[in-house]
């Protein structure tokens, strides 16, 4: 079973749904920013991890790294660099060059080998990195929820 939409319900609370939907963003980003981080450098840590992890979500992810207390190797991650950031965020190029080269240099993003940037592995195994996962995990199910009550979600047999 999943979550489908119901398009009529959907056009008849666009409204409502395009409210929840500001208020899950905004939570999002507010879980984000208190961990003490400005909008930008959140877009940006965000897309680092969105751009590097792309790859295992489309190839599959091997069991044994399902959960972040596990190291995950960087050369299984995708390439990440300045311009694919920008492009993600729309932030400009020379903003996030400037930003990056700040979080490197605070250790928050690290460049590897190949030098594209990642995350430190150390830092996604800390337990504030699953505790921000579980509070954006907490969101979600609450804007799904929500979605369901007001008719615009609904649970379906169908896969697809």
């Amino acid at each position: 079973m999943q979550l489908g939409i119901d398009q009529d319900q959907a056009d008849a609370n666009s409204r409502i749904t395009a409210i929840r939907a500001a208020v899950l963003l905004t939570r999002s980003m507010e879980l984000w920013r208190r961990e003490r981080l400005d909008p930008e450098t959140v877009l940006i840590n965000l897309a680092v991890i969105a751009i590097t992890s792309e790859r295992l979500m489309r190839g599959g992810l091997d069991p044994k790294h399902n959960s972040l207390d596990v190291y995950l190797p960087l050369e299984k991650l995708q390439g990440c660099n300045v311009a694919s950031i920008a492009a993600a965020t729309g932030l400009n190029r020379e903003t996030v060059r400037r930003r990056v080269k700040s979080l490197t240099s605070a250790g928050s993003l690290i460049r590897t080998a190949s030098g594209d940037l990642a995350l430190p592995p150390d830092k996604v195994q800390e337990r504030s990195a699953q505790e921000l996962v579980r509070r954006q995990l907490e969101a979600l199910v609450r804007f799904a929820n929500e979605s369901l009550r007001d008719g615009v979600l609904m649970l379906s047999d169908e896969k697809g």
